[in-house]
């Protein structure tokens, strides 16, 4: 890639780092709270050691399966925000960034998004199912 092109795929892309870090904990925050009321409510029924055991195997084999179904798709994942196909000099066609639109990563989005995960996290914490209070 040219480095005027790596340049602007930078600058488009700033910021977008710190959301998907931020992404990652608020995920990880809902995950963990759903487990807790998960085993708290298996735990009436059979106790809390083996919950917890049930628990865990609950969520090895969905996370099993998911990674399974998602590999299977056939490999094109990509990590690119927006990208176009285009000819090598070889014929074959690979894909490169769109350089030709703006980042999604504005302030004003970023601050909107991360005021809704404080509200999602704060009513969770409220209502009594999170687990910080």
């Amino acid at each position: 890639m040219q480095p005027m092109a790596t340049a602007a795929v930078q600058a488009r892309d700033e910021g977008s780092g710190v959301f998907g870090f931020v992404t990652a904990l608020v995920t990880l925050y809902f995950t963990a709270a759903m487990m807790s009321q998960f085993n708290e409510a298996l735990a009436v029924y059979v106790g809390p050691s083996m919950a917890v055991i049930i628990g865990t195997i609950v969520v090895l084999v969905f996370q099993s399966k998911r990674n399974v179904a998602s590999f299977e798709q056939g490999g094109t994942y990509t990590t690119l925000e927006r990208s176009v196909l285009e000819r090598s000099p070889t014929g074959e066609r690979v894909e490169v960034p769109d350089l030709s639109t703006e980042s999604r990563f504005g302030i004003r989005s970023m601050m909107l998004v991360y005021l809704v995960y404080a509200m999602l996290v704060g009513s969770v914490e409220i209502l009594g199912a999170g687990l910080l209070f």
